[in-house]
């Protein structure tokens, strides 16, 4: 006979809930959606608290409380923790790398203007626990919750030191916002009347909101920089965007490097409609308006939705390769800023920003008669490349290269010119790149001519369109039609739209993709729950 036995079940361990318990548990693979089972399992052990879920890359929490708006304090004495740590390597291989971490499962005691939230991290995800109060229902919302949300959100949208850059997704950047910083008109070489054409349009623009609203049209402008690469156009933006942050109510810039499709396109303007009254700039604007997205960009462009408050400077360096539908029509482009090749009094004035730059180091002599004489051997030569012979004579001074029998070649100096190193290493150089610009020289007189003729061509409206030289030529006068638009401001005072914005989390950077980590599903396991 059989002796009896007892069949003995598995209790649970005693103690507090580990919601760390339930991820292992969870990722051997029996279910497709983890969140669900998260929620669920945060419920039935805290049936006293609202659960909130919310994704981090929308509601940073962790950020948040690192710029100092609220305490968030990691608990590992009631649940577990796990992350990845790692290292980036640094920007420059002069510099040195830092430790990096990816956090995958977290509790943190969270404190935001006196009130405690449990805050659990899984993944992307984050999980906010907040007691209910009176009137609130099992399921939430939990309305501090919300204004956590909120408050976090409207956050994002108003820190001025940044500039938002749209290259496939937006994120906010510290580091272009310091660049334009050191931008400033007077390292500018563009003609002076240019310079305060640029700034008095922009600055009325955004102070004339009432002006237009009283005369019944779309408060929106839009200017197009054209020319050949490297004078003057990218430094020329970043100054007006210095310009527009040096305001008493600073203006943001969204910077657009890529958007290729029209879904990008469409991201970029509703992202300039929330940040509205705003500076849009489009990069090599040819890039983003493509046969493949005109149609879609013009409707964006027109205003289908209320673009009120968009300023849009666009860039190109080929005003030929542009869609007609941009380069004539002046309801979309109000006015053309030529930036040509340097006469050689500007070229004149570069030479004299780099004497000016180089006059606190001792070892290199550069008198002020170099600078005419620079000037009257580069012709031709862009900023860019007058740029490249001051760097390469640089690099061959400091490496002591210089080659005392090309001195040999006096040229008639009848300046004495030539017992300046610096001097006959410039010369050398300007040689050697003047073969590289006399090869593109044709071509850019060719394309200089064809951007003047069309900037001052009729638009296909019959509006002509404004076009400036940015250095010393006059504006031709337009006639537009003013198109008339109805709209309403948008009343929603919903959550704000912050999809797709990536903001650096927490007190380490981010580990650097591809350390991202995967979920796979157990089939088997799967089916066997079906």
């Amino acid at each position: 006979m059989d002796e009896p036995f007892t069949l003995v079940e598995e209790r649970p361990h005693p103690g507090p809930h580990h919601l760390f318990t339930n991820v292992l548990d969870l990722t051997s693979g029996r279910t497709a959606d983890h969140d669900l089972q998260y929620i669920s399992a945060l419920r039935s052990a805290n049936p006293s608290l609202i659960v909130t879920a919310s994704p981090a890359y929308n509601i940073p929490l962790r950020a948040f409380a690192a710029a100092g708006f609220a305490s968030c304090e990691l608990d590992t004495t009631t649940d577990s923790f796990a992350s990845w740590r790692g290292f980036n390597p640094p920007a420059l291989r002069q510099q040195r790398g830092t430790l990096a971490e990816s956090v995958h499962f977290a509790k943190f005691h969270y404190v935001w203007r006196g009130e405690d939230f449990v805050l659990f991290t899984v993944g992307g995800m984050q999980y906010v626990l907040k007691e209910r109060r009176e009137g609130e229902g099992e399921y939430g919302p939990s309305g501090v919750t919300d204004e956590l949300i909120q408050t976090v959100g409207d956050w994002l949208l108003s820190d001025q030191e940044v500039v938002w850059v749209f290259d496939g997704y937006w994120q906010r950047s510290k580091a272009l916002y310091l660049e334009v910083m050191k931008a400033t008109w007077d390292k500018v070489i563009l003609d002076e009347a240019v310079k305060k054409d640029l700034t008095s349009v922009t600055n009325k623009f955004f102070s004339s909101k009432q002006i237009y609203e009283d005369l019944g049209v779309p408060w929106k402008r839009g200017l197009l920089f054209h020319g050949p690469p490297g004078n003057g156009k990218t430094i020329s933006i970043k100054a007006l965007m210095h310009t527009l942050l040096d305001r008493k109510d600073p203006i943001p810039t969204l910077y657009v490097r890529h958007a290729p499709n029209t879904y990008s396109i469409q991201a970029v303007f509703n992202r300039a409609r929330a940040l509205s009254p705003c500076m849009l700039i489009l990069e090599d604007v040819e890039t983003i308006v493509t046969p493949q997205t005109r149609s879609y960009f013009f409707n964006e462009m027109d205003g289908l939705e209320n673009n009120d408050g968009i300023f849009v400077v666009a860039s190109t360096n080929f005003l030929d390769r542009l869609d007609p539908g941009l380069s004539k029509r002046p309801s979309r482009f109000d006015r053309k800023y030529l930036f040509p090749l340097p006469n050689e009094h500007e070229r004149t004035l570069y030479c004299e920003y780099w004497r000016h730059k180089l006059s606190h180091n001792a070892a290199i002599v550069f008198p002020a008669k170099l600078c005419p004489a620079m000037s009257r051997i580069t012709p031709g030569f862009s900023f860019a490349f007058l740029q490249e012979c001051f760097v390469a004579t640089l690099l061959i001074l400091a490496r002591g290269e210089d080659d005392d029998a090309y001195a040999a070649r006096g040229d008639g100096d009848d300046e004495g010119l030539e017992k300046y190193e610096l001097w006959r290493v410039f010369r050398q150089q300007a040689d050697i790149l003047r073969k590289e610009v006399e090869g593109e020289e044709g071509q850019q007189q060719q394309q200089q001519q064809q951007q003047l003729m069309q900037g001052a061509g009729w638009g296909e409206e019959g509006g002509q369109g404004s076009t400036y030289a940015a250095r010393g030529g006059e504006p031709t006068d337009k006639h537009t039609r003013v198109h008339r638009e109805q709209w309403s401001a948008n009343s929603d005072a919903g959550l704000p739209d912050l999809e797709r914005l990536r903001v650096k989390d927490g007190v380490l950077p981010a580990l650097q993709y591809p350390s991202v980590k995967s979920e796979y599903i157990n089939s088997a396991a799967f089916d066997y729950r079906l």
